[in-house]
Formats: structure tokens, C-alpha cells, sequence
């Protein structure tokens, strides 16, 4: 079995983590900003991820079928990924999730910072990291990414390599991040040897001694402020906001280089978080008789909606035989396509036990092209390269 004796299993204890080192590289202030600040509510997407990482952890498989082919995915790859980075191809997939350790915390041995890995394995003298992302929208590469950088440094530190009789210090780490709904494609696995851990301990050191200085610089951008519990009540973002949306824009706009449009793009993306945030932190203190000079909460709008579309056709069509036929009433509905998505592979399953969740889209679509249309969306921005933290 595997040493955890000395892998402390409590909290942060106030210390930096590793999933916010990005945020405070790039924004050293906000590390001091936040502790100021209450955590917020879990979103839908923030639940969702909560859910499938619960999944990961106790072997469980969600309901619904796509979060069950990416559960699925995800524990065929770290499989995989042992038997090539650890080298642990003669091992039965039982033995190998015997290595398995899920949601530990570590500490870095100095007492800089803290972090908890979604997976770490062990075998001999290396150690394979895992984490998981669940959003759709793809994260910072391997190589550049500063969480699995910081989670590298903690795995090393460790003393815990599972290597009978005895332990030993660990002298690579391999790290990568799966997140099969923005790519199904093998991960790339950054390699972190000791030298490479010493760098990256060296680098966090500067940075975090920085974010710990009362005088710590705050620095907006749109990455940094993306998920900061701050950003609402951040004077260095209100400052930002006033400065790029003084003046006329059109005008600017034509003597503004490609940098500077590009920094106004970034300020606006912040723009639009920052005043989401604000009229949901105002909506709150309204709910709680907050006064708020002005400003009242008007009543919800009631919406109707037929839940048993087929019910409802049953009693109008009983009152109104002729005139509520179902040829006039389906001419009323909107068809769903995420539920009739659902429905139809929840149909072709048991028929094909491989069927896919995307290939039972495909054949949705091919098979209703005659009575159905495709509307094509304006284009939208997206960054080239990089991703979310």
C-alpha cells in the first residue's frame, strides 16, 4: 500500500493553491484581494463539475449518457496513460486503480503552498498527475500550465514513490490535464524531472512572495480576474474600465493599434463579468431589504409552460375535436433537440451497446434533413492558443 502518512489530508490552512497560481502570477494582488471576500455560489457549470470530479473519485457513473461516456473516457485514458508513462503495461486494470490516490491534499515542504490533485500514481521513482477539467472550452496547455506545474512540485516533494520494500523520493513527474469535452484526443504529458521541479519551486517562490507584500501589484485582465471572487469590489478594475471607456470610441478606435484593440477587446470581456457581477451582488442585497437608493425589485414575470404536451393534446383535442387535430397542435410545439437528442439514443443503445452519444446526433440529423433546417450562427471571438487557466 502506498505511505500517506506524511501527505497532510486537511484544508489549505491559508496558504496559496495550486489551482490559483495562475491567477496569482498574473495578478499578485488578488491573492490578498480574495480573502477578503466571500466565496460564491456554486454555478450550474461549477456543479456539474463538481459532480462528474465526485464520480471520478468513487467510481460512479452519472445518468445522464454523455457525462457517462466522458466518466467512461476519462478512466480508459488514465489507464492508458499509466501503462505508457509508468510503464505498467503487464498490470491488470484492478492492480493498476490499486495505485490509485484520488483528492489528496499535499504541501509543499517548505510551507509555501498547497494543492490537491485530482489523481496521482505512483511507481518507483515516478509519479503520473491527472486533473480534470469538465467545461467545454479547452484549458492552458500542459507545458504552460501553472496549476500542473505547482501540483508537479508537490508530488515531488512527497516521499511516497510506491516501490517495494522501501520508499523513495520521487525523480519524475509526468503531468497532464484530461477534458474530454473539449477534446477526446490523447493528452499531451508534460515531464518534470528534479532539476525542472526546482525551477518551478523557485518560480512559485518569487510569485507568491510578491502576492504575500501588502503593497502587491493588482493587474486586470480579463484571464486574471476570469474566476476572482475580487472582481466586483476591485479598485484596479473599476480604474481600468473608466480608462478604456472614457472618450469617443469611434474615434479612438481608428488610432488605436492592433495591441491596444486587442487590450480593449480583453477589458470589455471584463466589462461584461464585472457588471453581471454587480447586478447580482445588488439583486442579493435587494432580496435582503437592502436599501439601495432607487432601486426596487420588481416581481418575477410569470411564464406558462405545458409540461405533458401529450396530455394537453388529449383535452383539446376532446373539447375541440375537429379544429385541435394533432397535424394543428404539433404545429404549436417546438421540438427540443437536447431532449429528442437524449430520447433517441436512450433508444438505439440497448439495439447498439456501443452506440456513441455523437454518432446518435449524427444520425438524428441525418435521418430528420428533410424536415428539419440548419441555421448558421454569426461567427464568434475566440483567442488563439492558450485557454482558461
Amino acid at each position: 500500500m502506498i505511505d500517506t502518512d506524511t501527505i497532510e489530508m486537511d484544508k489549505r490552512q491559508g496558504l496559496p493553491s495550486a489551482s490559483g497560481m495562475q491567477r496569482l502570477f498574473l495578478c499578485p494582488g488578488s491573492w490578498q484581494a480574495e480573502q477578503k471576500c466571500p466565496v460564491d455560489e456554486e454555478s450550474d457549470d461549477a456543479a456539474l463539475g463538481t459532480m462528474l470530479h465526485a464520480c471520478m473519485e468513487q467510481g460512479t457513473t452519472p445518468e445522464d449518457p454523455e457525462d457517462a461516456e466522458a466518466v467512461a473516457w476519462c478512466r480508459e485514458t488514465e489507464i492508458s496513460l499509466c501503462e505508457k508513462y509508468l510503464e505498467m503495461s503487464d498490470f491488470s486494470k484492478d492492480l493498476l486503480r490499486e495505485q490509485f490516490m484520488r483528492e489528496v491534499r499535499y504541501f509543499e515542504k517548505d510551507g509555501m503552498f498547497s494543492g490537491k490533485p485530482d489523481l496521482v500514481v505512483y511507481w518507483g521513482r515516478r509519479a503520473l498527475v491527472i486533473d480534470y477539467k469538465f467545461g467545454r472550452l479547452p484549458v492552458a496547455a500542459a507545458e504552460c500550465n501553472l496549476q500542473l506545474s505547482a501540483l508537479a512540485v508537490l508530488v515531488a516533494d512527497s516521499k511516497c514513490g510506491y516501490r517495494l520494500p522501501e520508499f523513495e523520493m520521487i525523480d519524475e513527474v509526468f503531468v497532464c490535464i484530461l477534458q474530454p469535452y473539449a477534446s477526446r484526443k490523447e493528452p499531451a504529458v508534460c515531464r518534470y524531472t528534479c532539476e525542472s521541479v526546482e525551477q518551478a519551486r523557485a518560480f512559485f517562490q518569487t510569485c507568491i512572495k510578491l502576492a504575500q507584500d501588502e503593497h502587491a501589484p493588482l493587474k486586470p485582465s480579463e484571464k486574471a480576474c476570469r474566476y476572482c471572487r475580487a472582481q466586483s469590489s476591485c479598485p484596479a478594475v473599476s480604474l481600468a474600465l473608466v480608462n478604456v471607456t472614457s472618450g469617443d470610441l469611434t474615434a479612438a478606435w481608428e488610432q488605436w493599434t492592433p495591441e491596444k484593440r486587442r487590450e480593449a477587446y480583453d477589458l470589455a470581456k471584463l466589462a461584461k463579468k464585472w457588471a453581471a457581477s454587480v447586478e447580482g451582488k445588488v439583486k442579493a442585497d435587494l432580496k435582503a431589504e437592502v436599501d439601495i437608493p432607487g432601486l426596487v425589485l420588481a416581481p418575477g414575470k410569470k411564464a406558462f409552460t405545458i409540461t405533458d404536451a401529450a396530455a394537453a393534446f388529449q383535452i383539446l383535442n376532446g373539447l375541440f375535436p375537429d379544429g385541435i387535430t394533432a397535424p394543428a397542435f404539433t404545429s404549436c410545439c417546438k421540438v427540443g433537440i437536447t431532449d429528442l437528442d437524449k430520447l433517441v439514443h436512450s433508444v438505439r443503445k440497448p439495439e447498439d451497446s456501443g452506440a456513441k452519444v455523437a454518432e446518435s446526433k449524427d444520425w438524428l440529423r441525418k435521418t430528420l434533413a428533410g424536415c428539419a433546417e440548419v441555421k448558421v450562427s454569426d461567427g464568434s471571438v475566440k483567442e488563439i492558443g492558450g485557454g482558461a487557466a
